[in-house]
């Protein structure tokens, strides 16, 4: 994911849309069947190295978009993150229970409108 945003992406504020847009990559994969961490936790039994693993992914995502948040100048960048986290597991849920790829273009036009309202031109 770094990858790809720092390649596709210029600044912290189209990275912050342009999440939604490298994780749609994945909802038209063959096979596709959602998050692997969200489904492998739902099996774990708690404390776990899957519980550890699954929780050390969620503090990155929600790393990631904070810091982003960050740079790109949002007034509460800790908001933002939250939301745009919660977005983007909603998308991947629906991707994968709906067999909507365009949960992607759906959840990258809410993205966008969350982060214009947060990040001052």
């Amino acid at each position: 994911m770094a990858h790809e945003l720092e390649t596709r992406y210029d600044t912290p504020k189209e990275r912050l849309v342009g999440a939604f847009e490298v994780q749609g990559l994945s909802f038209t994969e063959p096979g596709f069947r959602g998050c692997a961490f969200i489904s492998a936790s739902a099996d774990a039994p708690p404390g776990g190295v899957v519980e550890q693993t699954a929780q050390d992914y969620r503090t990155w995502l929600h790393e990631l978009f904070f810091d982003l948040a960050q740079q790109a100048g949002a007034k509460d960048a800790k908001s933002l993150a939250h939301q745009l986290v919660l977005l983007y597991d909603g998308a991947g849920i629906s991707a994968w229970l709906d067999r909507d790829p365009t949960a992607e273009t759906a959840a990258r036009t809410v993205a966008a409108t969350l982060v214009d309202a947060a990040i001052p031109d």
